[in-house]
């Protein structure tokens, strides 16, 4: 709860060991503070969660001896360098010598050894969120919460981080909870994920699974000008049509003439059916069809089905009460 608001409601989440588990979920969902109670950084105020076996609430200093954790945010002395940054790092967790050899080995993996003694302030965003990762690695932890990874990241760069992801949680064993806002990063790294929207969780399972839960394909007609409503009553009785969905696909507000309006068929089959509701169209907008899109079942149309709004709609909204 923050104050007469609750933030998370009344969840429940099982990850299995060495998976990577991932919440799934637009701003403002919920994912952070899910990720701080788990970690001891906020107190829930009801339930119980147990983290590498430890209760958060009654084992917290337990629960953190066996986790890492990456921030969304970069936290390093930038006036340090990378060995100065990971020292400190190895005293809060009260390491003996060993910390050097393991910071050595962990260097030359995510192949930053050659820059151990430069100051990290002078790191691109992509090298020091690697620095970040070794830090949480550093007293062999047996979970790792990563909290929003790859914000701030160009997409080249957060397709290595996928990479180097994958690569840490197959060498090294440790379970993986990450949070996220793009939908794509679940759908390619995670094992299990959990779907979060207003602080309830929607789905669980793997990507797979969830995008099976949505059926048939969505078939996405803009038109140009404006929309003869006598088109649904023609596409209507078309066989194998699930749902007919019309909204704007104009972000700007426009008088209704000159609105550009979206048709959404959802169908079984959208390559079988896409002839004859062309036909069926064009029979009353023969010329205004701007263009055509099918969209296949994924993470996207299962949250559009599970919630009734789309994944950018939702960070809008969150973007608007701030």
């Amino acid at each position: 709860m923050y104050g007469s608001q609750t933030a998370v409601d009344q969840i429940n989440l099982q990850i299995k060991s060495g998976s990577i588990f991932g919440l799934l979920g637009p701003n403002g969902a919920g994912k952070t503070t899910v990720i701080k109670m788990l970690t001891g950084l906020s107190k829930p105020t009801q339930g119980k969660a147990l983290v590498a076996g430890y209760d958060v609430t009654t084992h917290s200093l337990k629960v953190k001896e066996n986790i890492g954790w990456v921030s969304s945010e970069v936290i390093l002395d930038d006036s340090l360098t990378i060995m100065e940054n990971i020292w400190i790092q190895s005293r809060l967790h009260s390491m003996n010598n060993t910390w050097k050899k393991k910071a050595t080995g962990l260097l030359k993996y995510l192949e930053l050894d050659e820059k151990d003694n430069k100051k990290v302030g002078k790191f691109s965003t992509g090298m020091k969120k690697k620095l970040e990762i070794i830090m949480a690695l550093l007293h062999d932890p047996k979970v790792l919460f990563m909290d929003e990874p790859t914000i701030g990241l160009d997409a080249n760069s957060r397709r290595l981080l996928w990479r180097l992801i994958r690569k840490i949680n197959a060498q090294y064993g440790v379970t993986i909870l990450l949070t996220t806002h793009y939908i794509e990063e679940a759908d390619v790294l995670c094992d299990d994920i959990a779907i979060i929207n207003n602080g309830k969780i929607v789905a669980t399972g793997s990507p797979q699974q969830i995008k099976s839960r949505t059926s048939g394909d969505i078939v996405e007609i803009d038109f140009s000008s404006y929309f003869d409503y006598k088109v649904l009553e023609s596409v209507s009785g078309i066989l194998e049509i699930i749902e007919i969905g019309l909204e704007n696909s104009d972000k700007e507000k426009r008088t209704r003439s000159e609105r550009s309006l979206r048709l959404r068929i959802k169908v079984r089959n959208a390559e079988t059916i896409l002839p004859e509701l062309i036909s069926k169209i064009s029979e009353f907008q023969p010329s205004l069809i701007k263009s055509i899109k099918i969209e296949k079942p994924n993470l996207e149309s299962a949250f559009l089905e599970l919630t009734g709004r789309r994944f950018e709609e939702m960070e809008e909204t969150t973007y608007d009460q701030k």
